[in-house]
C-alpha cells in the first residue's frame, strides 16, 4: 500500500458549489409576479390555439357550459394546473438564467 496522503478537499468542486449558491440566490429573487408575467409571455408565443393550456377547458365549456351555467365543474379544470406547470418551470428557468447572466447581481 502506498503512503501518499490523499489531499483534503481534492474531490470538492468549488465552482459547482459556487454555481449552486448563485442559482439559489437568483431563485430567491423571483416573485410570483415575475413568473406570471413570463408565463404570459410564453403563452403569447403559442401559435396553434390547440397547444394553449386552456384549450381543452374552453372547448369543454363551449360544448357543455361553465360551472356557473351548467352547475357542474368541467372535468378539464383539473388538467389546467398540469398543463401550466411546464410553462411555470420554463418561466422560472428563463428568469434564473437571466439573473445569472447579469453579472452586476453578483457584485458586492
Amino acid at each position: 500500500m502506498s503512503s501518499i496522503p490523499y489531499p483534503f478537499g481534492h474531490d470538492i468542486d468549488l465552482e459547482a458549489e459556487f454555481n449552486e449558491v448563485r442559482h439559489a440566490r437568483a431563485l430567491r429573487t423571483l416573485s410570483p409576479s415575475d413568473v406570471l408575467a413570463t408565463v404570459d409571455e410564453l403563452v403569447a408565443e403559442i401559435v396553434d390555439a390547440r397547444d394553449h393550456p386552456l384549450y381543452s377547458l374552453v372547448a369543454h365549456c363551449l360544448h357543455h357550459g361553465t360551472t356557473k351555467s351548467s352547475g357542474a365543474r368541467p372535468y378539464p379544470s383539473e388538467m389546467v394546473g398540469a398543463s401550466y406547470e411546464p410553462l411555470i418551470d420554463a418561466a422560472i428557468t428563463r428568469l434564473v438564467e437571466e439573473r445569472l447572466a447579469n453579472s452586476s447581481m453578483w457584485e458586492d
